[in-house]
């Protein structure tokens, strides 16, 4: 299928669609592509700055290209809504249960916290994110190299993306970042082509 065939008039020109194949999308079929720009327009998020990718993952052996935000993305859908208030934290615990406002310490804590404001609701929505069942590793069970660098940034990023999710169901139903997205023990690897360890 031609970049023409997959350009939507309200959306991406034929040449940027050339680029997404070409840099963004790196790899997918063209059904792939045509699924990556259509999650792209529905969304409004901008794959030439980082808010959305289109990534190859590998998960049990098999290929899969995946739809993937980045945080950016994700709380710009949330102040498109008119309805985003803020948030406060992230908070980080380890097994004490304690919460901080900063993680200081060697180990990666075990949870992250982020209250979400929305306008109109009672309260606060809280995202949280357990290490155990968020971090990423490689295919022999470590940490990949962004969770062992930053543990509790990683952990934030999901915490918080569960919170504007609990909190915007309609504009971000189905929508993942990197962290939420099922690694397992298997590496992904970037449009780029680059392995991600």
């Amino acid at each position: 299928m031609s970049s023409t065939a997959l350009a939507r008039a309200d959306a991406f020109t034929p040449e940027q669609i050339d680029i997404i194949k070409r840099d963004i999308a790196k790899g997918a079929s063209d059904n792939e592509l045509q699924f990556f720009l259509a999650v792209c327009t529905r969304t409004g998020l901008d794959p030439f700055t980082k808010q959305i990718w289109c990534i190859e993952r590998w998960t049990g052996g098999s290929r899969q290209m995946v739809t993937q935000l980045g945080i950016d993305g994700a709380r710009l859908i949330a102040e498109r809504s008119g309805k985003y208030e803020g948030q406060e934290g992230p908070y980080w615990c380890g097994a004490d249960g304690i919460w901080v406002d900063c993680w200081l310490k060697r180990e990666p804590p075990v949870a992250a916290k982020v209250l979400i404001y929305k306008r109109g609701a009672r309260v606060p929505t809280t995202g949280i994110a357990l290490y155990a069942e968020s971090v990423q590793t490689k295919k022999d069970g470590t940490p990949n190299s962004f969770w062992q660098r930053q543990p509790a940034f990683q952990l934030a990023k999901c915490a918080e993306m569960n919170g504007l999710r609990r909190s915007f169901p309609h504009e971000l139903s189905g929508l993942h970042i990197d962290g939420e997205l099922d690694g397992g023990d298997d590496a992904y690897i970037e449009t780029t082509g680059r392995v991600i360890d």
